[in-house]
């Protein structure tokens, strides 16, 4: 039987062999660190947030939470319109109510300033009218108080009104003018005399003027003036109306008339056809 052959130099050391003493024992490896697991691509590299260095140098910002159901967004409210009390002060303004446009010109200008809403100019446009409006009736009650207790401002109207109506209505012509007549007889306004010696329209035959306290009523007005007139025509023409070949005409104050001092009684003669008169007719027998 052979011997056991020793292992070679260099072998496989035994793993039960107890180590010769002072033999230098060999180092262990070092413990190998598990590979990161794989990050998903777009995910944050693991570590706490608070280790990692913002864009800016600060701390990195977590990120928002969604607001919740129903919360308002800031972006995209409606803008604040104009004050529908301003544009009523205007409105009202320029219609010529004046106290309405001043209570709500002044209600505007408090609202806008309030709201921050639009209109402010509006309101003080309303305000100004307002208050010129007001301004303007104030001025009237006070002329017509005037005109109401000062006699001289009574009398320079009076006259005033007197010339102008005289104008209107002939006043202004005497017995034995001639005129032409416009084309609306009861309208003589700007009348004025004309040469009888050459052709005109018109002769006023009779003037007369009404001394009733108050007006006597149409009827009575018209049977007066036809009295008159017929009258007044035999006597400056020099022939009765019934037998002229000439016309007549007349004017007599109305009842409204009377009211702003119309007395006159007017007649005058004229041609059937209208053709002018040619002379005066003042004794002609015509």
């Amino acid at each position: 039987m052979s011997a056991p052959t020793p292992p070679p130099a260099g072998g496989t050391p035994d793993p039960y062999a107890t180590p010769d003493a002072g033999a230098t024992p060999s180092p262990e490896p070092a413990p190998t660190e598990p590979p990161a697991p794989y990050a998903q691509p777009g995910s944050p590299a693991p570590g706490s947030p608070y280790d990692q260095q913002g864009p800016y140098g600060g701390r990195p910002t977590p990120y928002a939470q969604p607001a919740p159901y129903g919360a308002p967004s800031p972006y995209g409210q409606p803008a604040p319109g104009t004050d529908g009390l301003s544009i009523a002060a205007l409105i009202t303004g320029i219609l010529g109510i004046s106290p309405v446009a001043l209570g709500l010109g002044i209600a505007g200008m408090r609202r806008t300033r309030r709201t921050g809403q639009s209109g402010r100019g509006l309101a003080i446009a309303g305000v100004v009218l307002g208050a010129l409006g007001i301004l303007g009736w104030l001025l009237v009650v006070g002329l017509v108080v005037l005109a109401a207790t000062n006699d001289e401002f009574q009398e320079g109207f009076s006259q005033g009104f007197e010339e102008s109506y005289a104008e209107r209505t002939g006043a202004n012509l005497n017995l034995g003018d001639c005129f032409e007549l416009p084309a609306d007889a009861t309208d003589l306004t700007g009348i004025v005399a004309v040469d009888c010696t050459s052709p005109h329209g018109a002769e006023l035959v009779g003037v007369d003027e009404l001394t009733d306290a108050e007006y006597p009523g149409e009827d009575s007005v018209v049977a007066t003036t036809e009295d008159f007139c017929f009258e007044e025509f035999a006597d400056y023409v020099g022939t009765d109306y019934d037998a002229s070949g000439l016309d007549m005409m007349y004017l007599y104050p109305t009842e409204a008339s009377w009211t702003f001092g119309d007395r006159r009684l007017m007649c005058w003669a004229q041609n059937p056809d209208g053709s002018p008169l040619e002379a005066s007719v003042q004794g002609s027998g015509l």
